[in-house]
């Protein structure tokens, strides 16, 4: 987040190592760490926009781990091998092209 160029792109990126060791739970493990990871992450994240003032400050890259995790989950969901790299690189492009397009609801999530 602190990068200063793209630190969307940059948080992604340091999403993934923790990716493809998330990925080696199983699924039902992996969804209740995503799902901690969302809520918990939802309330530092609005705790840090608030002390500075700042909302969704391009310093707070949390969004970018869980929403990343979010988007790879077919991988462990259908036992694909995390060595299969063209999954990791569909889902980071497509997770970047989402989050910087915002379509509905994504947009409209952000928002709040």
């Amino acid at each position: 987040g602190l990068s200063p160029v793209v630190p969307g792109t940059m948080g992604t990126l340091a999403a993934v190592p923790f990716f493809l060791l998330l990925a080696q739970l199983p699924f039902p493990a992996y969804v209740v760490v995503v799902l901690l990871s969302c809520v918990i992450g939802i309330k530092i994240c609005q705790v840090t926009s608030d002390d500075m003032k700042v909302h969704d400050h391009g310093s707070i890259v949390w969004d970018e781990f869980a929403g990343f995790w979010i988007t790879m989950s077919i991988v462990p969901a259908l036992n694909i091998p995390i060595t299969e790299w063209k999954w990791l690189l569909t889902g980071f492009i497509l997770f970047r092209f989402f989050d910087m397009v915002k379509p509905w609801p994504i947009g409209w999530l952000d928002k709040r």
